[in-house]
């Protein structure tokens, strides 16, 4: 499952697997468990560069299992390489939502992200959040696009973006 920060797919990923009888896997968690350091703490002391080496090791170590949902992070499948590996072993979805309603949800959220910070760590103010998120958005649409499934979440409820998975999967 691909997406924005802050499309839900932490949130989406679980209950989908919930109803395909599968298990679960956050790859942002899975990162955090094996280096033993938050994803924010990772981006200060190693960089960006090395927390996509561990997201790349992890998610071609990770997919190798069956009966599994993982929710990538916003940036996996920026990698030319995560993305056709992720193509070539599953069913890629994408979780696509505007940048203001995205920019609303990231507004509100407590999760650290460091790619939405300003020069002294801090997050964006709301207008400056919505440019970078309509930035970022923009840069990353192409790719997120080549997913084979794409559901639009802009005011949509878990349950129906859940049932709309579950719909095109048995399409």
């Amino acid at each position: 499952m691909t997406g924005f920060m802050g499309s839900g797919k932490s949130t989406v990923a679980p209950r989908l697997a919930r109803g395909l009888g599968y298990k679960a896997l956050d790859l942002d968690e899975e990162i955090v468990q094996h280096t033993g350091l938050s994803i924010p703490a990772l981006f200060e002391l190693y960089g960006e560069e090395r927390f996509r080496e561990e997201e790349k090791n992890l998610l071609r170590r990770l997919t190798e299992q069956t009966g599994i949902v993982v929710s990538l992070g916003g940036g996996a499948v920026m990698d030319p390489s995560n993305l056709a590996w992720c193509k070539q072993k599953g069913t890629l979805v994408y979780l696509k939502g505007s940048a203001a309603f995205l920019a609303s949800r990231l507004a509100s959220s407590r999760q650290d992200r460091p790619l939405l910070h300003d020069e002294n760590g801090s997050l964006l103010p709301p207008g400056l959040l919505l440019d970078r998120v309509s930035d970022l958005l923009t840069q990353r649409s192409a790719i997120y696009e080549q997913a084979h499934i794409t559901v639009t979440i802009d005011a949509a409820s878990i349950s129906s973006v859940v049932a709309r998975i579950q719909g095109a999967l048995r399409q």
